[in-house]
């Protein structure tokens, strides 16, 4: 069995110690929700996802909407607060992040088409789109 990392117990502390505490159970309840949303959120990452198989694709696909959603927002802050030096740099990889969005997204509707024997193809496709995103947003962010 795999240990959960550091930074997750030191994120989870607080959640723990209210449920353990004398909370009332909607204390508990909410405390509950903050811990799994916690777990979800530290687990996605592509090297937790990249192996899933055809039996995971709902799960797949979730976990790329957040990764991405996750991005979509800190662009979404770039641009708010983006400085004017270097403004066309920035502008034009903010223009290629957007473009490589978009094709995650047809990438990822031609994966909740794909069947079992689709699926590894669609995938690669999927990892290729990613990485095409990750890359603008890391040349945007610069």
């Amino acid at each position: 069995m795999k240990l959960p990392s550091i930074p997750l117990i030191v994120a989870l502390a607080p959640a723990i110690l209210l449920v353990a505490g004398g909370c009332t159970k909607t204390d508990k309840d909410n405390a509950a929700a903050v811990v799994q949303d916690i777990k979800v959120t530290a687990t996605d990452t592509w090297d937790s996802i990249k192996d899933f198989t055809f039996e995971k694709h709902d799960e797949f696909k979730a976990s790329i909407d957040r990764m991405s959603k996750k991005l979509d927002n800190n662009v979404a802050e770039l641009r708010a607060q983006a400085p004017a030096v270097a403004a066309s740099d920035r502008d034009e990889a903010l223009k290629e992040y957007d473009a490589a969005r978009a094709d995650l997204k047809a990438r990822l509707t031609d994966l909740g088409n794909a069947t079992a024997d689709t699926w590894a193809d669609a995938k690669v496709k999927v990892a290729d789109a990613w990485q095409r995103m990750q890359a603008a947003y890391a040349k945007a962010t610069k």
